[in-house]
């Protein structure tokens, strides 16, 4: 059973787990486990955002490739932190359409670049209330945190709400 936070805590430990990696994988830990247990590490900067999947058994499909489902479901996460980051913590949002392309398999750590028209953000969360939003993400082969090959793209769409309504 899930206990609501009253909205201002909800919106402190949103904008503390962008703040800090340590509260982040604290948070996850308790909130989201997935994204706790498959080690996705996300680089909270609004000009360089990207988003890591370390190699680990978790993640690896029977051939040693990392699998769909850890790219996939993954994917959805490092789009939705984004938009967290950009939002800075004030909206709620579940991702409502993924389509995804797959290009080629990956044996390396995977790197993920995801994008959003700013400008139509911006407007929407001044206008306040509940909209969606379109945006994409560029998946990539990492050796070193340096994006290497694109082993995949899609576009990720999500509906979003203020904290608190």
């Amino acid at each position: 059973m899930a206990i609501p936070l009253p909205p201002k805590l909800e919106i402190y430990f949103n904008r503390l787990s962008i703040k800090s990696r340590f509260f982040n994988r604290l948070l996850s830990f308790f909130y989201m486990p997935f994204v706790f247990k498959s080690g996705l590490k996300m680089n909270f900067v609004e000009d360089d955002y990207y988003a890591i999947l370390p190699k680990r058994r978790l993640n690896l499909n029977w051939y040693g490739t990392m699998s769909g489902g850890a790219i996939l479901g993954n994917s959805e996460l490092a789009a939705g932190s984004y938009l967290f980051m950009l939002t800075k913590g004030d909206y709620r949002m579940i991702c409502t359409r993924l389509n995804y392309r797959f290009l080629l398999p990956s044996i390396d750590a995977i790197m993920y670049k995801a994008s959003v028209d700013l400008d139509e953000l911006a407007e929407k969360t001044k206008a306040g209330g509940k909209f969606n939003i379109e945006m994409t993400i560029k998946v990539f082969r990492t050796n070193k945190n340096k994006a290497g090959r694109r082993i995949g793209a899609g576009t990720i769409s999500f509906h979003m709400w203020p904290v608190g309504t």
